[in-house]
């Protein structure tokens, strides 16, 4: 019984099909082809429209009374955004009152270049990986390493815990802790 039901649906697409063709004048061929071709061209838009929504997809703020500098001292403010595209932006102003606005497109374990809007980095490249509720960042500037990040969301999903650490420029490293607090609502991305 099922050889038969098997071989009567091979009969009915091979019709279906060459029904199909010969009424736009078309070889059975030439229609196979073009079938085939049908999911490249419906899959082709959406590649350069990823959406790369995580579990840090929102808006953080830096909370100065929770965060821990050696060397200090503390950033006067600092907002980091994750957009559902993948892309972080950040607005970072330091206790002198210099500013840098910067955007990581996402990485996911490749190299690739931050865009700076203001500040003096330049020259700055960055590796990144997000996973659940992690991610890990080296940023480099001008080939060399200058830090180590390492986020992580809380359980509730309301805290980014950011640690960094990097080379000081005189000699020895510096180690931050930057607690950040979820702006929007952790659901309704």
């Amino acid at each position: 019984m099922e050889e038969w039901w098997s071989g009567w649906r091979r009969s009915a697409r091979k019709t279906t099909c060459a029904n199909s063709a010969a009424r736009i004048g078309m070889s059975r061929r030439r229609a196979a082809a073009l079938l085939a071709g049908a999911p490249v061209f419906a899959v082709w838009p959406a590649a350069g429209q990823q959406k790369h929504i995580t579990a840090f997809t929102g808006e953080w703020r830096y909370v100065a009374g929770r965060s821990r500098f050696d060397p200090g001292p503390p950033f006067r403010a600092f907002v980091l955004r994750f957009t559902p595209d993948g892309t972080r932006h950040l607005d970072l102003t330091f206790a002198d009152g210099r500013r840098l606005r910067a955007e990581l497109p996402w990485s996911d374990g490749r190299r690739v270049k931050v865009r700076v809007i203001e500040g003096d980095m330049q020259g700055v490249e960055a590796v990144s990986r997000i996973r659940g509720r992690v991610m890990e960042d080296t940023w480099f500037q001008d080939g060399r390493m200058i830090e180590k990040v390492r986020g992580r969301i809380s359980r509730d999903g309301r805290t980014l815990t950011v640690d960094v650490e990097g080379p000081l420029p005189g000699g020895g490293t510096f180690r931050n802790q930057v607690v950040f607090e979820r702006q929007d609502e952790p659901g309704k991305r």
